[in-house]
């Protein structure tokens, strides 16, 4: 008592001492979350002489069940939009069954659009599960880094000219093939281009470096876009997390599961991720990796 100074334990022992059974309860404890289990001592004429108290730290069980609630609120809100606005229109089409060719291409276009959205949606939560199962399957193989960069860029050349965005390629005349899952390893510079893409300004440009240091690959991507404040960026990796909205233009939308995919793909590759970002000046995300691959 003298060490915890709650009345939660009081009352737990008040309750143990009873002697009616086992009881129960939790304690907040400054950061921590504490589980107690108390249950009367008795001696062998059945006279309670004491109790024992077990404190289990649940604070890691309580964080990974908030996070599960956290996912499956988010995951409900991002599916609830697109599928309320089909459902409008499809009611719209049903009660209007005459409705003008011009209004029923619009609202077939609208119906298109979120219809894919949610294809996204799906895709990329199939994706993380896959990467968060005990079993992932990672397909290893020696990959060229300079070539598998190049490739990746004329894929997005169509998507930069969208908003007349530059591209500038900083590869390591040095750089060693690495072992590495090219899927995953495509999925995850896709993700880091799409948010370069997505947050940039009209007209900017979008630098990709690859360096090699302390038997490592260090793959950035970097954009002069709006940024993300300081108290956000700690955060940018978890599901469906997003910075400020408010500062966010209207046009930019995703599923909020992109940069979680970058993270558990270089998670499984043996390797991390780091984030640094200014407000109005841009970020840059690193996807670090060991040369020698996934252990």
């Amino acid at each position: 008592m003298e060490i915890v100074r709650d009345p939660t334990l009081d009352r737990l022992l008040t309750d143990a001492f009873r002697g009616d059974g086992p009881v129960r309860c939790e304690l907040a404890l400054d950061d921590s979350q504490i589980e107690l289990h108390a249950v009367a001592t008795k001696n062998e004429a059945g006279e309670v002489t004491g109790a024992l108290v077990l404190f289990h730290d649940i604070t890691e069980l309580k964080k990974m069940d908030q996070v599960r609630r956290d996912f499956v609120a988010n995951v409900s809100h991002e599916l609830r939009t697109p599928l309320s606005i089909l459902r409008g229109y499809i009611e719209t089409l049903l009660d209007n069954p005459k409705t003008p060719h011009e209004e029923l291409l619009r609202i077939l276009r609208v119906m298109e659009r979120h219809s894919n959205r949610l294809e996204l949606l799906v895709e990329d939560l199939l994706t993380l599960a896959q990467l968060e199962s005990g079993n992932p399957d990672l397909q290893l193989e020696i990959v060229d880094l300079p070539e598998f960069l190049r490739e990746m860029i004329r894929d997005w050349e169509k998507k930069l000219a969208t908003k007349q965005l530059s591209i500038v390629v900083d590869i390591s005349p040095t750089l060693s093939p690495i072992r590495a899952d090219r899927t995953r390893l495509q999925e995850a510079v896709y993700n880091l281009l799409d948010n370069a893409v997505k947050y940039s300004r009209e007209q900017g440009e979008i630098r990709l470096s690859a360096r090699q240091r302390d038997g490592q690959l260090e793959l950035s991507v970097s954009d002069e876009g709006i940024g993300i404040a300081g108290e956000d960026l700690p955060r940018i990796f978890e599901r469906f997390y997003r910075a400020d909205k408010a500062r966010s233009p209207d046009r930019v939308r995703g599923t909020g599961l992109g940069l979680a995919i970058v993270k558990h793909v270089a998670q499984l590759h043996g390797g991390r991720v780091e984030a640094e970002s200014e407000l109005g000046r841009g970020t840059t995300i690193r996807v670090i990796l060991p040369v020698g691959g996934a252990a």
